[in-house]
């Protein structure tokens, strides 16, 4: 899939807020943000997580809660709090907005939700 970046806004627990640029990701279970910018919006890690890498290396990453804008859509979704690297898009965050990525035109487009028997 070919990887494009969408801007957002990332708002933690006590309204500091950033403008990013998300690398979509939909290899990633959920957003990942780095220590620093997660120490910038002041996120509170809840709980622990082991993390799979693309590479195979197994870590343990703090994970908490970050209010996510794009499209001017807002979710309160989990995070990752990563060591380093890019912000990344991932699955849940995409889900919850109901956004489906379309990887040939590089953009995200909306999607219905979908309930299974009642």
């Amino acid at each position: 899939m070919g990887l494009f970046r969408v801007p957002a806004r990332l708002t933690g627990p006590v309204g500091h807020s950033e403008e990013v640029e998300l690398l979509v990701d939909t290899g990633a279970t959920l957003v990942v943000v780095s220590r620093d910018l997660a120490d910038r919006l002041g996120l509170i890690a809840r709980r622990h997580q082991p993390v799979v890498m693309a590479g195979g290396k197994r870590e343990i990453w703090p994970v908490a809660e970050v209010r996510l804008t794009l499209d001017g859509q807002e979710v309160t979704t989990p995070c990752f709090i990563a060591p380093g690297g890019p912000p990344l898009l991932g699955a849940v965050a995409l889900e919850s907005l109901f956004l489906a990525v379309d990887p040939v035109a590089k953009r995200l487009t909306p999607t219905e939700g979908f309930v299974g028997r009642i």
